[in-house]
Formats: C-alpha cells, structure tokens, sequence
C-alpha cells in the first residue's frame, strides 16, 4: 500500500517540470474564456492526432461558447464520428437548439441519454426535453399565426383531423372537467384509425392561449376553420358535453371542414354516468361512421378498450386534466396519484403523473438551456482526458501503479497550490477511489 502511494507523490512531484500539452493549454484557455486560444489550441492538438476524440470535442465547445455554431457542429460530428460520447451529444443539442432545429436537437439528447451520462446530468436532460417539445410547438403556433395569410387550406392532408375541448359548461359544476376527460379520450380512440392522422392535442391549447381565447380550449363550429388552418389540420372536431339530471349525460359533436367551414353534426349520444365509457364509445363510432370510415375488425376492437372500469378513478384523471391545463401541477399530481391508487392499471393516469411530476417547480426553457450548458462545460472529467496534459510517460506510470483502481480524477486544478521550497507546483490532480488497490 505504501509504495503505491509513494509511487503516486512522486509522480505528483514531477508534474512541475513537465510541459503541458496542447489538450491541456485548450482546457485552460476555455476555462478562461480565451475561445480563440483555445481553438488554436486544440487544432494543434488534432494536428498531432487526429484521432484525439476529446480535442475535437472541446474544440466544438470551444466554437458554440464563441458562437460559431457551425464548425461547433462539424467538430462535435468529428467527436462522435471517433467515439460516440454523452457529452458531445448534449452540445450537440444545444447547437440545433441555437438554430431552432427543433427536431435535430432532440434527437441529440436523446443520442445522449443513450450514451448513460451521470443521474444529475440526464435528470437535466429529460427536464429540458419535455420544455423544448412545448418551445417548438410554441414556434411553430407563432409562426403559423404570422404567416396565416399565406397558409394555402388546399394543401392540408385530407386525412387531418383536431379533436378540440369539449364545451363542459352546462355540466353540474362539480363534473365539469368530465368535457377535458372525454375528449383525450375521443382524440385517443380516433388516432386508432390507421386512415386518420390526428393532431396532437396540445398544439389546440397552445394555439387557444396564443388567440387570447382562454385555456379551456373549446372551440366553436365559427371559429374552427381558422383553427384547423392554423393547425393544419383538415377537419375539427369540436362538441358539447351537457348534464340530464343528476345521473344522465349527453355527449352533441360536430365536425367542421377547415376549407369551406361547412359542418356535419354527429349523432348525440346519452346515457348515465355509469355507463360513461359506453356512451363515450358509441359516440366515437357514430363519428366515424360521419366521416364515411368503415373500420376493420382489429381497428373496432382497439376502439371497444376502455381505460379504467372504475369511473371513480376516471374522474380523479378528468380533475387532473383540468388542473394540469391551468398549470397547477401539484394538485393535478394528487389527483392523477388517487387515480391510480383507484385503478393501478390506469395507464393513461400513470402517463399524466409522469409529465406533471416535477413540473410545479420546473425552471423556464431559458434557465434548463442556461443549467445544460453549465452542466456539460463542468461535467466530471475522467482519467484519460485529465491525463492528457501530462507527459505520456507519467501517464502510464500512474496508469500502470494501481494506485487508483476503481478511482475517478475528482479535479483538476492548473492553479499553483503549494509555494516554497525552491519549486512552485504547476497543478494538481485529485484523485477518488481506493488508493490500495484492494
């Protein structure tokens, strides 16, 4: 044990009369935000080895904190083309991001969550992939509002349809948010109908927020060809869902052509509540049948599930709905949690819980991109790269010494720690692990 550790101070010892690599001059340089040195830098470093997946990789971080996000780009790509690495990729990201290539960016993260980064890191990561699928259908809302005049209606897919909120309004107050339930769970039923392409529903409530219409996304038969145009959706579906007496419902649909405005009602469909999903169904299969689609028996028969058997259960998700829209995460957690403590197999419910959880104290989209970029500048260096500013000599005997095994370089300082002597340290590496080698 003690000759190993012997081994280890006196190769710490050495370090001062060594000289740094360019890898090691690049670090340094990029730490203090001398971008053009540090490019410099790490080119030479490639020059010598080209192969060096760690120089091209700081050098694409070099270029992005510079701003240029283009060689940033062809450098990460040089990185990953070498050795695929979590870290690459997370930049990766952020340079599609800088450019508003939404979907590129995306598949960057995830690249990266593939590639095991540490449990902060990918927390980080997941957190700022749910705000950026909300920031890119922002972008595209805005700007499908700003160039609305020049939206051609012909061009949209005929197959196209937007399921809207349901009106809820003439429901007892305390069963209102049953409208929000039944209508995820029309939208869910029609996407499977393989001739239909249905638009993802939160687009309709971000579109609702952007035209100042509020956030119960209920769109009426006058304004819904201006909103499948904006959505690029063929036809809208929008209804009512109204209360008879204390135990009966009834479910008023219509679906309205976003080319020429012209609407076609659906047959209403009524029950009790305890019968919802029935009813619910019935409804669903009259639409289909306004639409002039004839299922086949696989497509009826996806269509016949039903989410939960416990309506109980059902209404817990339909109030977590409801608070989930208004952006009161917490008590829509509560209420997604008692809906799946009603029904465990609830899986709708458990998808919600999923997304709401955490969200009540989630950062903005600016603050998860500024806490990314912090993270990846300052993830934990390991061995090979903290080696790299030493003599490769040095290398392998601390390599080779077993004085670290199962060790990770905890930091490395290039800032002088100990003075006198007659010799001033140039940095110091700090080393975890077991030091004995047991």
């Amino acid at each position: 044990m003690y000759s190993k550790i012997i081994i280890l101070i006196f190769v710490m010892a050495m370090i001062a009369g060594c000289s740094q690599s360019y890898y090691s001059q690049g670090r340094k340089h990029l730490a203090n935000e001398q971008y053009d040195n540090a490019i410099d830098a790490f080119y030479k470093q490639i020059a010598d080895n080209s192969s060096d997946y760690k120089a091209w990789q700081e050098l694409g971080v070099a270029f992005y904190k510079k701003g240029n996000l283009a060689k940033a780009e062809d450098a990460l790509k040089q990185a990953n083309g070498i050795a695929p690495d979590s870290r690459a990729n997370l930049f990766l990201g952020l340079v599609y991001e800088k450019q508003e290539k939404w979907d590129m960016a995306l598949e960057a993260y995830g690249t990266s969550l593939s590639l095991n980064p540490d449990k902060k890191t990918a927390a980080n990561i997941r957190i700022h992939i749910d705000l950026l699928l909300e920031k890119r259908l922002e972008t595209e809302i805005a700007r499908s509002i700003a160039n609305e005049e020049a939206i051609s209606v012909d061009t949209i897919p005929e197959n196209t349809i937007a399921v809207s909120n349901f009106d809820g309004s003439l429901l007892p107050s305390g069963l209102v948010p049953l409208a929000k339930g039944l209508t995820e769970i029309v939208s869910v039923d029609l996407s499977k109908v393989m001739s239909l392409t249905v638009i993802e529903r939160q687009k309709i409530n971000i579109i609702m927020d952007e035209l100042e219409r509020g956030t119960s996304g209920y769109v009426d038969p006058a304004t819904a060809p201006r909103v499948g145009k904006l959505l690029g959706s063929h036809k809208v579906v929008t209804g009512t869902v109204m209360g008879l007496g204390d135990e009966g419902f009834r479910i008023n649909g219509v679906v309205v052509q976003t080319v020429d405005g012209s609407s076609q009602k659906s047959d209403a469909q009524e029950g009790e509540l305890k019968d919802l999903f029935k009813v619910q169904k019935d409804f669903v299969f009259a639409l289909i049948d306004s639409l002039g689609i004839t299922l086949s028996q696989h497509e009826r028969d996806a269509i016949e599930e039903v989410p939960t058997e416990s309506y109980l259960a059902f209404l817990a998700y339909c109030r977590g709905l409801d608070y989930e829209e208004r952006g009161m995460y917490k008590p829509a957690q509560q209420e997604f949690n008692k809906a799946l403590e009603l029904d465990a197999n609830f899986e709708e419910a458990g998808f919600e819980l999923r997304s709401v959880t955490g969200m009540e104290n989630a950062p903005s989209f600016e603050v998860s991109q500024m806490n990314l970029e912090y993270i990846a500048a300052n993830s934990e260096i390991d061995i090979p790269a903290a080696m790299s500013g030493l003599d490769s000599r040095l290398t392998t005997v601390i390599t080779n010494s077993g004085a670290y095994p199962g060790g990770v370089v905890e930091s490395v300082s290039e800032e002088p720690p100990v003075t006198g002597g007659g010799r001033t340290a140039t940095g110091t590496v700090i080393i975890r692990g077991d030091l004995d080698g047991q």
